[in-house]
């Protein structure tokens, strides 16, 4: 005999593959709340992705501000230079802090870190003032060393777009304007400025290697693995890869007149060198050098969203 095909109800449901069981259980992701450091800043700057050492230098920018309030609230000199210090905060956070952050992804917190600290220290000694009330004097520094090293280009200064030559002059006579007590002050930022920015750039920086000790050690290690904005070195490579090649570097600039950049050469990314062979030499690799033949180093631009 035959077996004889069995008849499926008209009211039975097949089950689908495509359709959730009703006895599955759905995973719900819950998103990480935003911890203090991040509600802080995106209550001061609107902004929680801002790198480490940008947020650390603003909260020091910030700090000024609360410690003139203090100390000299009631005599006429201390409200002088508390009012110069808020007009310095909003400088810093409307002119220097897009662009330093930028810096801080390109070259990664350690090392900016580093540059930060020895750059503060020199100008604190340089002006005979201990560096906590110098702060502002790095940011003026590094936003004249952006503009000098894209003087044809145009850059924000607050809501206008300028070339990089008025943004020198308009951060010049902006704290003039705000602390005329500080010309002195002022001329030793910007002559230091100038000095680095053709002899010192070389002399000043650490290589590669020592940002990756520097960040394998215990203390940078807890913050790194803690901190979502910490920017490590790992973290410049990746990006680094996924730049545009060099090959239309000259056509993309005369393409973009208009566009802002900041040279990726200004704090330079080198590895000190590396031993091929015991008793051998070491062989210099100076990434984006001179001595490479690379008249072009590679573009980072200012306007591009985070």
């Amino acid at each position: 005999m035959q077996p004889q095909p069995q008849m499926i109800p008209q009211n039975a449901q097949i089950p689908n593959a495509n359709q959730p069981n009703q006895n599955q259980m759905y995973q719900v992701i819950q998103t990480e709340s935003p911890n203090c450091c991040e509600k802080f800043s995106k209550c001061v700057t609107g902004n929680t992705n801002i790198p480490l050492m940008v947020f650390l230098i603003l909260m020091s920018s910030l700090n000024a501000i609360v410690i003139w309030s203090l100390i000299h609230f009631q005599i006429y000199f201390g409200s002088i230079f508390l009012f110069a210090s808020i007009f310095q905060f909003l400088f810093a956070l409307f002119v220097w802090c897009r662009m330093a952050m930028k810096i801080e992804k390109n070259t990664s917190t350690v090392k900016y870190g580093y540059l930060y600290l020895i750059n503060l220290l020199i100008l604190s000694l340089c002006t005979l003032t201990y560096p906590i009330v110098r702060i502002w004097n790095f940011i003026l520094f590094e936003t004249i060393l952006i503009a000098l090293n894209n003087k044809d280009k145009k850059m924000k200064f607050f809501c206008c777009r300028i070339p990089g030559k008025a943004v020198i002059i308009c951060s010049i006579i902006y704290h003039i304007i705000i602390n005329p007590f500080e010309i002195i002050s002022i001329i030793i930022t910007v002559a230091y400025a100038f000095i680095y920015n053709k002899w010192l750039s070389q002399k000043l920086n650490i290589s590669n290697e020592k940002v990756q000790r520097l960040e394998n050690s215990c203390l940078i290690k807890k913050i790194k693995e803690k901190i979502a904005t910490f920017i490590s070195l790992e973290d410049t490579q990746s990006k680094d890869k996924k730049q545009q090649p060099l090959v239309n570097y000259q056509q993309d600039i005369n393409n973009s007149v208009n566009m802002s950049f900041i040279p990726a050469n200004m704090y330079p990314n080198y590895y000190s060198g590396i031993i091929a062979a015991p008793g051998q030499q070491q062989i210099q690799l100076q990434q984006f050098a001179p001595s490479q033949g690379i008249n072009n180093p590679p573009v980072i631009d200012i306007n591009q969203p985070n």
